[in-house]
């Protein structure tokens, strides 16, 4: 499996604030599934892949290394080039380092208010949203979920899917 710089990826966040994030998410969902509680960015591909996400601080971490054994859903847009990639990524680079926006959750607890309240953070997968938007291949970032991220990868045609199972 080969990831490149922009692949997104979605994953499972055991504890507990994984498993509430995915009980909300499935009372919003379209189709009544929620698998995924977590999502980054890969901005470094190669043998060792580099991630970017939002964990308690937005911060880079060695994506195999902290995946190995868990079940990841990694996917890639037909239109991500290297430009692409620049541009997305000089959109968030400013966020590295900065505290979790968890002060975000409980607004999506009602949909509409996560989308239209934001001061600029976002959580993991509105973190990798406004990656793509700042590449210019989404309309929005605000207000996205991990299980709306993992959708878009499965049923959205710009999406091919690199990689489902366990690493």
């Amino acid at each position: 499996m080969k990831l490149n710089r922009g692949d997104i990826f979605c994953t499972r966040n055991p504890m507990m604030l994984g498993k509430a994030i995915n009980f909300v998410q499935k009372i919003h969902s379209k189709d009544n599934e929620s698998t995924y509680s977590h999502s980054g960015i890969i901005i470094m591909g190669g043998d060792t892949p580099i991630s970017f996400e939002a964990l308690w601080t937005n911060k880079r971490q060695d994506f195999l290394k902290a995946y190995k054994g868990k079940r990841v859903l990694i996917g890639r847009h037909k239109n991500m080039t290297l430009k692409t990639f620049n541009k997305g990524w000089n959109g968030i680079a400013k966020h590295e380092g900065k505290w979790y926006a968890g002060y975000r959750l409980p607004l999506f607890f009602v949909p509409f208010l996560a989308k239209y309240v934001n001061f600029g953070l976002g959580v993991c997968s509105e973190l990798t949203m406004k990656f793509l938007f700042k590449a210019g291949l989404v309309s929005n970032w605000k207000g996205w979920c991990p299980d709306d991220v993992a959708d878009m990868i499965h049923n959205y045609r710009s999406y091919e899917i690199i990689f489902e199972g366990v690493l």
